[in-house]
């Protein structure tokens, strides 16, 4: 342990910690949604070719429920919001950027907004996530006859 009971510490700083930390942390969080909106982007890819779907719910409303349509509205608003959290990394890596030797507090505000809205955004991603991998639906005989046609 270090001083003061510390397991670890910010080595050099001044008045505040390093605002690169909240870089690093909105870096990381950033990287779930590009995740997952490469992950729902291959679906949306593959409902299109019939080879999968996600989930279709009892009591599913809208042009989405229609059968001839059935648009993966969640993969559709997965991407959505990951685009979202995506861009949300830079406002911090700018307010890392700017600061005036860890002297000011002209970050707190955007603090206060992107670090909240990075995790509820990546909340709501991984719980629709959940849901479509819980309940996609694959079908064998497609992809089998999409492969058997390319060769």
């Amino acid at each position: 342990r270090g001083r003061l009971g510390f397991k670890r510490a910010v080595s050099v700083s001044g008045q505040t910690y390093t605002r690169k930390l909240d870089s690093r942390l909105l870096n990381i969080v950033g990287g779930i949604g590009e995740s997952a909106h490469k992950m729902c982007t291959d679906i949306r890819l593959l409902a299109s070719m019939k080879e999968a779907e996600e989930p279709f719910g009892k009591h599913q409303v809208g042009s989405s429920a229609m059968a001839y349509k059935r648009n993966p509205m969640r993969c559709e608003r997965v991407c959505a919001l990951a685009r979202y959290l995506m861009q949300l990394p830079k406002s911090m890596g700018d307010t890392h950027a700017t600061q005036w030797f860890e002297r000011t507090l002209d970050d707190s505000a955007i603090r206060r907004m992107v670090i909240p809205e990075a995790f509820l955004s990546t909340d709501a991603i991984l719980g629709i996530c959940s849901n479509i991998v819980d309940g996609i639906q694959v079908w064998p005989e497609v992809i089998k006859k999409t492969r058997d046609d390319v060769r």
